[in-house]
């Protein structure tokens, strides 16, 4: 009778160490994707920010970068570049989500057009249907820069 108690004892035992090896990893995945749909929300305030923003004119196809501000975003970083474009007349917006330094960043994308304003300043204006998540120019080499 003891004997059989503790078999069953041990397969109870086995049973619920499965069962937290896999709630652990279901945990770990949550976290995983948590840090990353805060990036993508960081990538997205960043790209709306630079649109509000106003940029130098610049003709070299460089990329101008700006950090946002720690009090616009939750928590991560955010990080908003702008670039001309291989295609004449538009320039490319890109904003830069992180969750923690050392990771990856998320990227977004956004075709803008140039306004000057009398002040000398530049602004962007948004092309419809123009975000996209990947690099939209034929060299991908260039959004990687």
């Amino acid at each position: 009778m003891i004997l059989s108690i503790m078999v069953m004892m041990g397969l109870g035992l086995i049973a619920l160490n499965s069962l937290q090896q896999q709630l652990s990893a279901g945990l770990a995945l949550t976290s995983n994707q948590h840090r990353y749909v805060i990036a993508w929300e960081n990538a997205a305030s960043a790209l709306a920010w630079g649109l509000r923003q106003s940029w130098k004119e610049s003709s070299e196809p460089l990329w101008q970068c700006r950090d946002m501000a720690a009090g616009i975003i939750a928590s991560g970083t955010g990080k908003v570049c702008i670039r001309p474009s291989l295609r004449q007349d538009i320039f490319l917006l890109r904003g830069e989500g992180r969750m923690a330094e050392g990771n990856e960043p998320v990227m977004q994308y956004q075709q803008v057009i140039m306004k000057k304003q009398a002040s000398g300043d530049v602004i962007f204006l948004p092309l419809k249907q123009g975000w996209l998540d990947f690099c939209p120019e034929a060299d991908e080499q260039v959004c990687n820069e």
